[in-house]
């Protein structure tokens, strides 16, 4: 009776392992049909993972640098390393179906073999539990299909690093030289106003707040320059280099970030995006998880087979005789912590399941928070641009109201000294729209398939 009713038992957890066994299917998130900021002249872009949208800016200083990062980056050897190792765990799995086989050689009074006495042989092995070892395979492919969308990832993140550490760096390059520029109106303002205290004309008050407004310029040019040095550092560090300096001839003055307005609905950005691809096998890989726990509650099939020959009875004399030896049985045995396990298992795959949904929601929420930066900072640069050029024009009247000596010259280099302070907002306003551009490429899941070498994209069945 005892045995009936653990008989019994074991029917019923195993029939409620059974959907556990089964293939696992990915949370239903509900989206929105499109991003709410993504208004105005967003367009979408078909095949965004294989567009090299950089190329774009026909920068070739920018191009060597991406292709430079996407062959030598740590970071992505490290994926596609952690890639090559879930092929291999795959591959592990798969070996297992093939029975050990191992061979055999010397003295056994062993009554299973039939007391052979000296024997050699060989004796294939096989203890196999047919439902684990199916789990076990369609998790390691889980984990195989994860790793391959992480050096995707990887790959996507190096592309924004790359392409925002450049545009800092010249952007910075831009604005050491527009405060040198500040720095030499500055020194002739101070040239001039230093005659004009020696002459009675000025009093040192005015100097001396001058002289305290070149000091902060001064300072800046410091900050300005080791920023410079900071951007080349990490540029060469992404790409594998130890610290120097980037030659590039590009003026970021002249780039157009305007232009650029990548756009993408919802349902097309999450399937394009590797972190989710990432998260939904990490569910599939957890599911499996709770199937290979299960897995325990089935028995395991014993197959051995003895090929060889021994002395017979016990003796020590020449292995002539054949001794062929078979067995083929069950193994089923329940051990208590499995249930733990099982509880475990499940506990991780729930996990999963909420970081799924995490992902999906931080996903849309930062690409709909992409398409509101790029078109405010986008509107910012552009006033921001109008406002210098409006100044701009102002002082070329300006000059010529000093040619016709209607202005004085300090009046006319005060207005420069301010049209040069309004370039320097005008560059970094510039600055944040070329970031919100790279932010909005990557968020989208832009150009991470350029080029993308064919040992990352095979499937290892």
């Amino acid at each position: 009776m005892h045995i009936r009713n653990w008989s019994c038992l074991s029917a019923i957890l195993t029939i409620a392992g059974c959907s556990w066994l089964s293939s696992p299917t990915t949370p239903q998130v509900n989206s929105p049909q499109q991003f709410d900021q993504a208004q105005g002249n967003y367009q979408s872009i078909e095949s965004l993972p294989y567009l090299a949208w950089w190329q774009n800016f026909n920068d070739p200083k920018l191009n060597e640098l991406i292709e430079s990062s996407l062959k030598n980056n740590l970071d992505l050897e490290v994926a596609l390393s952690n890639l090559e190792q879930a092929q291999g765990q795959l591959r592990q799995v798969q070996l297992s179906w093939i029975p050990v086989v191992p061979i055999l050689a010397g003295y056994s009074s062993n009554p299973g073999f039939g007391d052979i006495g000296t024997f050699y042989g060989i004796w294939p092995q096989y203890t196999i539990n047919i439902a684990q070892l199916i789990k076990q395979q369609e998790r390691a492919k889980y984990n195989l299909e994860m790793n391959k969308a992480m050096v995707d990832g990887v790959r996507l993140t190096v592309i924004g690093q790359v392409s925002s550490g450049y545009f800092t760096l010249i952007a910075q390059q831009e604005q050491l030289a527009l405060l040198n520029r500040l720095n030499d109106d500055m020194n002739e303002l101070v040239k001039i106003l230093k005659q004009e205290v020696s002459i009675g004309l000025k009093d040192n008050v005015d100097l001396t707040g001058l002289m305290s407004q070149q000091q902060l310029i001064q300072a800046q040019i410091s900050i300005a320059t080791h920023n410079i040095i900071l951007s080349q550092n990490t540029l060469r560090y992404l790409l594998n280099q130890n610290p120097g300096t980037i030659t590039n001839s590009n003026n970021f003055a002249k780039l157009d970030f305007n232009k650029f307005k990548p756009g993408a609905l919802p349902a097309t950005v999450l399937q394009n995006r590797p972190d989710l691809k990432m998260a939904e096998y990490a569910v599939k890989s957890a599911h499996a998880g709770v199937g290979v726990a299960y897995g325990n509650l089935f028995p395991s099939l014993q197959l051995d087979s003895f090929f060889g020959a021994g002395s017979s009875n016990g003796t020590i004399g020449n292995p002539v005789n054949y001794s062929p030896m078979q067995d083929a049985y069950i193994n089923w045995g329940i051990n208590p912590s499995t249930f733990g396990e099982i509880e475990a298992q499940k506990g991780a795959y729930q996990a999963q399941v909420y970081r799924y949904i995490q992902t999906v929601r931080k996903i849309l929420k930062d690409v709909d928070n992409d398409f509101s930066a790029n078109r405010q900072y986008s509107s910012n640069y552009q006033s921001t641009q109008q406002a210098w050029k409006d100044l701009a024009e102002k002082y070329k009247l300006q000059q010529g109201l000093y040619q016709t000596g209607i202005m004085s010259y300090t009046q006319l280099l005060n207005n420069k000294i301010q049209l040069d302070n309004l370039a320097l907002t005008v560059n970094q306003a510039k600055l944040q729209q070329a970031i919100t551009v790279v932010n909005l490429y990557q968020d989208l899941a832009g150009g991470y398939k350029y080029q993308k070498p064919e040992s990352t994209t095979s499937i290892t069945d």
